[in-house]
């Protein structure tokens, strides 16, 4: 299955879900989906985002991220780490927010099937 087909298949069963991104270990973008997370949150977004968060993360003892969601009351946005990638998805209000994150990971494993997880 390619990414873009994983992508297809998490818009199908995720009704959170309203734009999604697949990121390289890099950075770069590797696939997206509808909805403006590509362009306006996209790579730069996400970095930023999960970068506060890790911080955080490391200053008060964790050993690190795997994820990251920050929710209002218009939605939310989530980033998961696995399997060297990152996909960072938005969503509308009050989204289930742990099945969002195993929808997430179970794209990536889709998308990238045989590669070890690294997060």
């Amino acid at each position: 299955m390619t990414a873009d087909e994983a992508i297809r298949d998490l818009l199908d069963i995720s009704t959170d879900v309203k734009g999604v991104a697949v990121l390289g270990a890099d950075g770069e973008l590797l696939a997206f989906g509808p909805g403006a997370v590509a362009s306006d949150l996209g790579t730069t977004g996400a970095r930023l985002l999960w970068d506060a968060a890790e911080g955080q993360a490391l200053a008060t003892g964790a050993t690190g991220l795997d994820h990251v969601v920050v929710e209002d009351t218009a939605g939310a946005v989530a980033v998961v780490e696995a399997r060297g990638r990152r996909i960072v998805a938005t969503t509308g209000p009050q989204p289930a927010v742990g099945l969002l994150l195993f929808d997430l990971r179970t794209c990536l494993a889709d998308a990238f099937p045989g590669e070890e997880t690294s997060s």
